[in-house]
């Protein structure tokens, strides 16, 4: 006599029931790993721009610091947006410009005066989100001592910068061809 009945042992294959938890611990497993790879670009992003915020503010402190130590002379806008300096170094660099607003650094060296009623021919130094550190003015002065304030707004938080920078001989009745 012959078993008409097949064991459900021997059958091969999965069930609805398998199936479908397979595919559930893929897609859980998918999901996590799709979690962890955009959690990561969105970290390197936020690395990235913030690093160079970092290192734009940097040069930009750098060279505010170096025009104002060897400065003859000094100027502040009354707004504390503009920074303008008279230095001893010969040629191009006898006359610096510093500007902040909109957003952006303009930065200019010249041998003469500097524009006062459109500086926006300078250079642009940074165009990026430079905005004023808790409503500070980006620059003050006592007459010798220049002090500077600034964050650079990323995608992740603010970059602080702040220093401050003093005249190494301070001079009285010098010139100031710059302006």
């Amino acid at each position: 006599m012959t078993n008409r009945h097949h064991d459900r042992a021997d059958e091969a294959g999965f069930t609805l029931v398998e199936l479908v938890v397979v595919i559930v611990l893929v897609g859980i497993l998918g999901g996590a790993v799709a979690t962890i790879l955009v959690n990561s670009w969105t970290t390197q992003n936020d690395v990235t721009t913030t690093s160079q915020a970092t290192d734009r503010g940097q040069l930009i402190g750098q060279s505010i610091e170096r025009a104002v130590r060897n400065a003859q002379a000094i100027d502040v806008s009354s707004d504390g947006t503009m920074l303008r300096v008279h230095t001893t170094q010969p040629g191009s660099k006898a006359c610096q410009g510093f500007w902040f607003t909109g957003g952006a650094v303009y930065m200019t060296q010249r041998s003469g005066a500097l524009p006062t009623t459109d500086v926006t021919t300078w250079p642009k130094a940074w165009q990026g989100q430079v905005v004023q550190h808790s409503g500070n003015p980006f620059f003050s002065t006592d007459g010798v001592t220049v002090t500077y304030m600034f964050d650079i707004d990323t995608d992740s938080a603010p970059v602080s910068f702040a220093g401050e920078a003093a005249m190494r001989v301070p001079t009285t009745g010098v010139t100031t061809p710059c302006w």
